[in-house]
């Protein structure tokens, strides 16, 4: 007799994550995002022409770049750009690249090969967080370029204070940031 077990191809008792983070990296939740995700045609297609549009920016310049994801809620509009920004930052999770793995999970060649592309010759850092949960973003009044703009300053190691990091900024441009952080180390402590 056969079991219910034995119908899935997965243990069935696994833990699974019940809500995507975007901004949890963690190299083993996101390996086992990608191997839990499971791409519906429809899916594969707007992937593929996402990472197509962004495979022509340096043959088609342009300022009209982004991506809007949206769906209602529990629909995946968090695993997709999740995957799609692990596929595009491609980087090594446990000695396989995430770009790989994404590519290998969906099984489509087009996907394969327009990360191939990107992988090659566009490489990428990808900065992820929500708008909804980030801890900075609290303030109704503020631009979404200014929030943008503070996760990117965060994400390369600079004051989220944007007067701050334009100082850390203007310091490094000159060579003598870290005589700054030298000198605010011994007076400050």
């Amino acid at each position: 007799m056969t079991t219910i077990q034995q119908l899935f191809d997965r243990d069935i008792s696994r833990q699974i994550q019940e809500v995507i983070k975007v901004d949890q990296q963690d190299d083993a939740v996101v390996i086992s995002e990608i191997e839990e995700y499971v791409a519906t045609d429809a899916i594969k297609r707007s992937f593929a022409s996402v990472l197509e549009a962004y495979a022509e920016v340096p043959n088609k310049p342009s300022d009209r770049m982004a991506v809007w994801v949206s769906g209602f809620f529990g629909s995946g509009k968090s695993s997709f750009a999740k995957l799609l920004g692990a596929a595009i930052g491609n980087r090594d999770l446990q000695g396989k690249s995430a770009a790989k793995r994404i590519a290998d999970q969906f099984g489509d060649g087009r996907v394969s090969v327009v990360l191939e592309r990107i992988s090659q010759k566009m490489p990428t850092e990808v900065v992820i967080f929500d708008l909804a949960t980030d801890a900075g973003v609290r303030n109704a009044n503020q631009k979404l370029t200014e929030i943008i703009y503070r996760q990117l300053l965060e994400h390369l190691g600079y004051a989220r204070d944007l007067d701050l990091a334009e100082l850390e900024i203007n310091l490094e441009d000159d060579g003598r940031l870290q005589a700054f952080k030298d000198a605010f180390q011994r007076q400050i402590g």
